[in-house]
C-alpha cells in the first residue's frame, strides 16, 4: 500500500501518472510544487550508514518505495503489512510517511491523526473526491495511484498504527524577507550552501536542514519553513475568525490547534502542505465529508492569507509538545 491523508508521498523520480488531468481551475501557485528531474539509477553495491543507528542499507534500498526504510526498529510498535511493505506491485506506507509516522515536507504527517480521518481521506483519494492540483507534483500522484490499490482492511491496520503514534513537530518557521538560494529536489527545496540570497516574497520555502539525511530517510530529519515576516501574527489574527463567515479554527481543530471534535489536529505541521490543502479546499480538488466545513472558510482568503494562516499553523506546538522553540533569522 503506500500512503494516505493531507498529500502524500514519494521523494525521488515522479513516476507517469495514471490519472486524468484536472479541468483548469485558477493555477496553484508554482512555489508550492517544486518538481524534481529525474536521477540515474541506484547503486547495489555500496551500504549506507546513518548515525546513531546499527542497521546497514543499500542505496538500493533506500530508493525502494515498496519498503519502509527502517533505521530504528526499536523506536517503533511493529509495522503492519501495509506499512512494512514487502510487496513488489504497491507502495509501503511507511516508504514516504516514515515508520514514525511523522512524514516528511512532501507529503504527510500521519502520526497523531484520528482513525475516522484517515479512513475518509483513503475513501476520499478512491473515490475521486480528493484530484490532483498539479498534474506533475509526484507525490500526490502516487498517492492517487496507490490508494487504488490499498483494500479497505489494509488501510484500517495502517490507520490504526499511525493514529496510535505521537506526533511531534520537526519543522521549524522562520520569519525573514530573504533566504538562502534553494534546488528544488525530491519535491522540495534544498538549501545551497554557497551562502547567496535572494528575496523570498510572497512564498513559503521549505526544505531539511540536512539534505543528505533526508535522503537516507531519518525520521529524525528536521526542516525550516521560510515564511514573510509578519506572517505568524497575521496567520494568528485570521485564525481567530471574524465572527460571521470565517469562525475561530479553535472551533473545529481544537485549543491550540491539536484536534477537536471535527477538525484533525494541525498544529506543528508542515507550513506548505497546510497551504496546499487551504488551497485545495479553495480551488475544488479537495471534497468530501470535510470539505463542505472548509470550503466556506477558505472561500474568500488571497494567497497571501493562506501563507499566513499555514506559517502560523507550523509555528504551533504540536500536542506531544509543550512549547516550540522560537526561531530567529
Amino acid at each position: 500500500m503506500k500512503a494516505f491523508v493531507l498529500g502524500a508521498s514519494i521523494l525521488a523520480l515522479a513516476i507517469p501518472l495514471s490519472v486524468a488531468a484536472q479541468d483548469k481551475a485558477p493555477e496553484p501557485p508554482l512555489w508550492a510544487f517544486p518538481v524534481t528531474q529525474p536521477v540515474g539509477p541506484p547503486s547495489k553495491v555500496v551500504d549506507q550508514k546513518l548515525p546513531g543507528s546499527s542497521v546497514k542499507l543499500s542505496e538500493e534500498a533506500l530508493k525502494d518505495r515498496t519498503t519502509a526504510v527502517d533505521w530504528f526498529p526499536k523506536a517503533h510498535p511493529a509495522m503492519p503489512p501495509a506499512v512494512k511493505g514487502g510487496r513488489s506491485d504497491v507502495f509501503a506506507c511507511g516508504y514516504c510517511h516514515l515508520p514514525n509516522g511523522n512524514g516528511r515536507a512532501e507529503n504527510a504527517d500521519l502520526a497523531g491523526m484520528p482513525l475516522a480521518y484517515l479512513t475518509q481521506q483513503l475513501a476520499d483519494f478512491r473515490s475521486g473526491a480528493r484530484t490532483l492540483m498539479d498534474s506533475h507534483f509526484g507525490p500526490a500522484g502516487n498517492m492517487i495511484i496507490t490508494a487504488g490499490q490499498t483494500s479497505e482492511a489494509d488501510g484500517v491496520e495502517a490507520f490504526k498504527y499511525f493514529s496510535k503514534l505521537p506526533y511531534v513537530s520537526h519543522v521549524k518557521v522562520v520569519e525573514t524577507a530573504d533566504v538562502p538560494k534553494t534546488t528544488p529536489n525530491g519535491f522540495l527545496y534544498e538549501f545551497n550552501k554557497g551562502g547567496q540570497r535572494e528575496p523570498l516574497g510572497q512564498r513559503i520555502i521549505e526544505g531539511p536542514d540536512d539534505f543528505e539525511r533526508f535522503e537516507m530517510r531519518d525520521p529524525r530529519m528536521t526542516f525550516t519553513a521560510y515564511v514573510p515576516v509578519g506572517a505568524i501574527a497575521r496567520g494568528k489574527a485570521l485564525a481567530k475568525g471574524d465572527g460571521s463567515a470565517r469562525p475561530a479554527c479553535e472551533g473545529c481543530h481544537g485549543v491550540g490547534l491539536r484536534g477537536g471534535i471535527v477538525g484533525p489536529p494541525i498544529a506543528g505541521r508542515f507550513p506548505t502542505g497546510a497551504f496546499r490543502q487551504f488551497y485545495a479546499f479553495k480551488i475544488g480538488s479537495r471534497n468530501g465529508p470535510g470539505a463542505a466545513f472548509m470550503k466556506p472558510i477558505v472561500a474568500n482568503l488571497s494567497e497571501r492569507d493562506m501563507i499566513d494562516l499555514a506559517a502560523y499553523v507550523g509555528s504551533l506546538p504540536s500536542s506531544a509538545q509543550k512549547a516550540k522553540p522560537s526561531r530567529p533569522n
